[in-house]
């Protein structure tokens, strides 16, 4: 019922002739939707087994103030992640709305791949076990399967022991490192972080959360795959630009199903 009615779309949605997820019109109604999608990601990342100590973070921009972001407050368990626990944090780092404690340890990344593309919304990287042992190989997913094939032409490896100083030390300046991981991401929606894990955007809190799930599912296909023997990768065509229209759009349109089981599971994570 939430994802019918939350947009009121149109009577003939099941035919998926909607090729856009639909936005409000309103900004503060656009706010708390992105809010109550990104407390319901938190949930079902928790559930996923996606939550390691206090690591991972996914952030969604405010569609009021368009340089902020709403993120979860350091040490709360994703389990427990309700729309009012979320901190609204500016491009200085400060917490702007919310009560709690800011994990700093990705400031820089989420804000300025936030500036360098206007287009995203959501930019979720959370530690799955999956993502973070296949990140150790360096390699991007193959087509084989149909929900691997979703990241083709769509995915990029960064290589952040590749950073060196001149002394050949890594590189441990947090604004060239920023910068190199905004330039190294482009316009994908899917980095593979060497040795450290998965990365995902979206135009909509609900796609870029889709994309993680979906990815580190994908993570976990491939391992199995290559454990039990040499996986037959077929000849596929890569998705032009006029494609990624649909796909942003099959990824928000997946995540629906997760909204409304989540939420019926677990209606507190509203307040």
């Amino acid at each position: 019922m939430f994802a019918q009615t939350i947009y009121a779309l149109p009577q003939d949605h099941n035919r998926l002739t909607l090729r856009q997820a639909p936005h409000h019109q309103d900004p503060l109604a656009e706010r708390l939707h992105r809010k109550q999608r990104l407390a319901a990601a938190y949930r079902l990342f928790a559930q996923l087994g996606f939550e390691v100590g206090i690591a991972g973070h996914f952030t969604a921009r405010d569609p009021l103030e368009p340089d902020h972001y709403w993120i979860n407050p350091m040490g709360v368990p994703f389990s427990q992640i309700r729309v009012s626990h979320l901190l609204r944090v500016d491009g200085n780092g400060q917490v702007i709305e919310g009560q709690g404690v800011l994990n700093t340890s990705a400031l820089e990344l989420h804000y300025d791949l936030q500036k360098a593309r206007p287009d995203v919304v959501g930019i979720a990287h959370l530690h799955g076990l999956h993502g973070r042992v296949w990140s150790s190989l360096g390699q991007l997913f193959q087509p084989i399967t149909a929900e691997a094939g979703a990241f083709i032409g769509d995915q990029v490896i960064f290589e952040r022991h590749a950073l060196r100083s001149a002394d050949g030390r890594l590189e441990r300046n947090r604004e060239r490192v920023s910068r190199a991981f905004v330039e190294t991401f482009a316009q994908h929606n899917l980095l593979v972080w060497q040795n450290h894990g998965l990365w995902t955007t979206g135009q909509s809190v609900e796609s870029a959360a889709w994309r993680f799930i979906m990815a580190d599912d994908t993570a976990r296909a491939h391992l199995l795959a290559y454990a039990a023997g040499t996986p037959v990768i077929p000849d596929i065509d890569t998705p032009q630009d006029g494609d990624r229209a649909g796909r942003e759009f099959f990824a928000w349109l997946n995540f629906l199903p997760l909204w409304d089981r989540i939420c019926l599971e677990q209606p507190d994570l509203l307040d």
